[in-house]
């Protein structure tokens, strides 16, 4: 009898955590733009995001490494992505321009910025 209370508290307590679906790149730009175009104060800064996203193209900075822009379906800027390693960032300089993908990254700080600076991605 124990362990089925045990058990039934068990699955009553992580099924709140199974359901809990990983926030999405506008949902995050939204939350960035409602604190100010900030990233200071969204919790999940420093933590790693995953997402769904549009390749807008990619560029490179001054490092001469890739930078991604990705955005939603109708062209708009959320985030530059830059990647964790060389295998990633090859992928990110291949990406191709209208691409849908998924990727997981660390949300960086940003602020006074258009577009989320997210970092350490590596594409699914």
């Amino acid at each position: 009898m124990k362990h089925k209370v045990l058990i039934a508290l068990a699955v009553g307590l992580l099924a709140p955590l199974a359901g809990h679906a990983a926030p999405s790149l506008a949902g995050l730009y939204s939350a960035y733009e409602e604190a100010g175009y900030s990233s200071l104060g969204l919790e999940e800064l420093n933590q790693t995001v995953q997402f769904t996203a549009v390749s807008l193209g990619a560029s490179s900075n001054l490092q001469g490494e890739p930078v991604l822009e990705a955005g939603d379906e109708d062209g708009q800027v959320l985030a530059r992505l830059t990647a964790s390693d060389d295998e990633q960032n090859a992928k990110l300089a291949a990406m191709e321009e209208g691409v849908s993908f998924t990727a997981s990254c660390t949300l960086q700080f940003s602020s006074g910025s258009d577009y989320l600076a997210l970092g350490d991605c590596v594409l699914q």
